[in-house]
């Protein structure tokens, strides 16, 4: 059996209302920044997969995006974790800058200069999203 208790106060028992919500608003710009950096390198792996030809230019442009690729999906979860940001957030810009740059002047077919410029211009917004976004 439960002993009663006895009150000491006098009143209505106070009401708890959970926990404070934040000040501020909510980020949602670094979280942004974060998913199109890994969507950028997932379509680049994935163009390069299904996309480019079997011909010399197509075979060195997938290999050359399948490396650009997969460094990027490996920034991007490295962004997860308690690494410093801005070494991760310059690969991935200088990875965008090199995807444009090898789309504008390298001589390729058609799929391969879509998805390099694609692929460049999501991880410039994606790193740049990201930097705006941080509070640190």
């Amino acid at each position: 059996m439960a002993t009663p208790e006895r009150r000491t106060a006098t009143g209505t028992p106070a009401v708890s209302t959970g926990a404070p919500a934040a000040a501020g608003p909510v980020p949602v710009m670094a979280p942004f920044g974060w998913l199109l950096i890994l969507v950028s390198g997932i379509g680049l792996i994935l163009a390069s997969w299904l996309l480019y030809g079997a011909e010399a230019s197509g075979m060195w442009a997938g290999y050359r995006d399948g490396v650009i690729g997969t460094t990027i999906v490996l920034v991007a979860m490295g962004l997860n974790t308690s690494l410093p940001k801005a070494p991760l957030l310059g690969i991935c810009g200088l990875a965008g800058i090199l995807l444009i740059l090898f789309a504008v002047f390298l001589d390729n077919e058609t799929a391969v200069f879509v998805s390099e410029l694609l692929a460049g211009i999501g991880l410039l917004l994606g790193a740049g999203l990201s930097v705006s976004g941080r509070r640190s």
